[in-house]
């Protein structure tokens, strides 16, 4: 398989508001499947609760937390709840893995505003280290 970036649901993706929920205020209607820069397919179960695209509450008037952002964001979360391939390639490797899937898609989906997306991975790479350690599973 090509080092394409895929996402099976680039139209309308498949996600809902919950009522009542603070911390992770939406929901994965559908299954969702990716095709990452290593070839493989990586897959978001239908359910799947998360935040949306990180945004400071001080500039969510500005970007809301759904966007052209949110196939990215949501692969990102995914990856690190679920601590994809940090077995394999250890802390550090896995979580700049999944941040770079993320700010691939950004700049898939969201192409015009590749400085914004640059500016946001910068971010996330440089305070997401505790986000990423916080999901970190005992085995």
């Amino acid at each position: 398989m090509s080092n394409a970036v895929f996402c099976s649901h680039t139209r309308v993706f498949p996600i809902s508001f919950v009522l009542g929920k603070k911390k992770k205020p939406y929901r994965i209607t559908k299954e969702v499947r990716y095709i990452l820069s290593n070839g493989k397919e990586y897959i978001i179960e239908k359910g799947f609760r998360l935040d949306g695209t990180s945004v400071p509450v001080l500039l969510r008037s500005l970007m809301p937390r759904i966007n052209n952002k949110i196939i990215g964001s949501t692969l990102h979360d995914h990856m690190y709840i679920n601590d994809y391939l940090r077995n394999e390639l250890g802390d550090k490797k896995a979580r700049k893995f999944a941040d770079k899937e993320m700010l691939l898609f950004w700049n898939k989906y969201d192409s015009k505003k590749k400085i914004e997306n640059k500016i946001m991975y910068f971010l996330v790479r440089t305070f997401g280290k505790k986000t990423f350690n916080k999901y970190k599973k005992t085995n």
